[in-house]
């Protein structure tokens, strides 16, 4: 039943961000650079992507673990996977309302929500994490982790610390309001993946050698 209220959730949210396309301006702010500046102006259509993704997500997270070579491991770890798939669909509904914020407030600065917002999603990732079973489909999936267990439990437990420091790093960067968000963010992503590959190499070479 809490499953059924949840698709009939996703569905209304969808057919509400939606229909809203049609109450905007013909012509819309698309694109902001890293200072927030409008930098691409485009048809309201072009919006339409956006609100799609979260149903679309949403139903490609249950067709990804149909498919999963390692779906069984999902038997003993579905709330989690359902829980993290939830999360995801409301985190980029909530995306959806920022850029309809900003689309009617062109020239506010959307550090604070951005930062806060992707910020709160690397916490929550981070703290559910070490309890993804072994899969093909979400986590941080390495070769060596996808091929050992035990690579695979201490990468994830490992990421999901990297995760969540990193999300505090990112909503600190957005209350204070520091510059460059855009680039630090990136940064802040590809050095925390850079890290996680590097541990999970070092974790599977040393199982390897006992």
């Amino acid at each position: 039943m809490k499953k059924r209220a949840f698709d009939i959730f996703m569905w209304v949210a969808t057919l509400g961000l939606t229909s809203g396309i049609f109450f905007l301006p013909d012509k819309i702010p698309l694109h902001w650079n890293g200072s927030w500046q409008i930098d691409r102006y485009g048809s309201r259509y072009e919006f339409l992507i956006i609100t799609l993704l979260p149903i679309v997500l949403y139903y490609g997270f249950v067709l990804a673990m149909k498919i999963d070579p390692k779906r069984r491991n999902f038997q003993s770890r579905i709330a989690t996977y359902e829980l993290i798939r939830k999360g995801i669909s409301v985190f980029l509904i909530l995306v959806c309302c920022f850029f309809y914020y900003m689309t009617l407030n062109p020239h506010a600065n959307g550090s604070l929500i951005m930062c806060v917002l992707t910020g709160c999603l690397f916490i929550a990732a981070g703290n559910y994490m070490p309890k993804l079973p072994q899969n093909f489909s979400i986590g941080i999936r390495t070769p060596w982790a996808i091929s050992n267990e035990r690579v695979w439990r201490k990468t994830q437990k490992f990421g999901g610390y990297s995760f969540v420091l990193s999300g505090i790093v990112i909503v600190i960067w957005g209350l204070f309001n520091l510059p460059n968000m855009a680039w630090a963010m990136v940064a802040i992503m590809l050095t925390m993946t850079f890290i996680d590959f590097v541990y999970s190499y070092i974790v599977y070479k040393k199982i390897e050698s006992e």
